[in-house]
């Protein structure tokens, strides 16, 4: 009896691993014909959400970008709820009102180029420090100021540049605000990653199902660097299709790139730095001069703020070191000047 048990248990296992190997293989040869890389695709639209009183995580509300630099976007015409606040997204995908494809008469158009930060991680849309300048700038001036918010979170300097360049009438545009921050030279939170189908020391569907939690747009999240601290940025680190996104040389390229777009389509560069811990890296400094562009650092601003307000706290909590509020509004008061145009 106990010898027929462990024949019968052995082939239970037996057969458990063969369909299991089997399930491995039929998935990587349906992977390997279906896989369609950046050099192919084409956006791949997902159906707007209409869940105002759901929390969504990040993967759920985005779609894969028809740009290879851009790599994703938020899903347009959508409500939901994220990091514990409302979020609604226009029919171009950004968190803001509508606006005309075309720029109104004695209007001023500002676009702000950004991640998480000038998103507004963690905070109303009505928080925003971009949200803030429009309302103060309109206030206060009889030609209307027109702020497009177009930060996704994850996002880093090549891909604000490249939706710039492919998602705006670029001779409307008065000024660009791009946001710094010490991880706009990495990886963004997800890629489009061709796997090893060769590889025998993993699982592909394990790793798959591992990557795409909450990602419904066949993007994996990207590998990080060596002390697991941040996202890769560094070429040995980094898939070969995403080694032009990653770098100083990469963030310094899309700084002249957007140079370049400044000077054909005649609008104003602001870049704006908002660590609170210290000041914007050098290259980022040399990368403003030899360009050109005019450099905001929210650093020096911050400390004399704290040394006045030995309380204040820049961050929305201890785990989440985005900008509060109140944060968002010194932002906006450090921000107002560099934004008025002269008469």
């Amino acid at each position: 009896m106990t010898r027929q048990l462990a024949l019968k248990t052995t082939s239970i296992v037996l057969g458990t691993a063969f369909s299991l190997v089997l399930a491995e293989v039929v998935y990587r040869l349906y992977d390997y014909i279906n896989f369609v890389d950046f050099k192919q695709v084409e956006a791949q639209a997902r159906t707007p959400i209409d869940r105002p009183n759901d929390e969504l995580d990040l993967g759920m509300i985005i779609q894969i970008s028809a740009h290879r630099h851009i790599v994703y976007e938020l899903i347009p015409s959508s409500k939901y709820k994220f990091q514990k606040v409302r979020v609604r997204t226009n029919s171009n995908g950004f968190r803001d009102a509508e606006y005309a494809a075309t720029k109104p008469p004695k209007t001023r158009r500002i676009i702000g180029l950004g991640d998480s930060v000038m998103f507004g991680w963690g905070v109303n849309e009505s928080e925003c420090y971009l949200s803030q300048l429009e309302h103060k700038l309109n206030s206060h001036d009889s030609v209307k100021y027109e702020i497009i918010n177009t930060g996704v979170p994850g996002y880093n300097t090549v891909m604000e540049v490249a939706s710039l360049a492919h998602k705006f009438a670029l001779n409307d545009i008065d000024m660009v605000v791009i946001n710094y921050i010490g991880n706009d030279w990495h990886l963004p939170n997800f890629i489009r990653k061709k796997p090893n189908y060769f590889a025998l020391n993993k699982s592909l569907i394990v790793e798959r199902f591992k990557s795409n939690d909450g990602i419904g747009t066949k993007l994996e999240t990207a590998p990080l660097n060596s002390f697991k601290s941040h996202y890769a940025n560094t070429i040995d680190r980094t898939p070969p299709e995403y080694h032009d996104m990653v770098g100083v040389e990469a963030y310094t390229a899309a700084m002249e790139r957007l140079g370049v777009l400044r000077q054909k389509h005649g609008f104003k560069v602001v870049v704006l730095a908002t660590n609170p811990d210290a000041p914007a890296d050098d290259f980022v400094y040399k990368a403003c001069e030899k360009i050109g562009f005019d450099l905001v650092d929210f650093y020096p601003f911050w400390e004399k703020h704290k040394a006045e307000n030995p309380s204040a706290d820049y961050h929305l909590s201890k785990e989440d070191t985005h900008p509060s509020a109140q944060s968002h509004a010194l932002i906006a008061d450090l921000l107002l000047p560099h934004l008025i145009f002269p008469n």
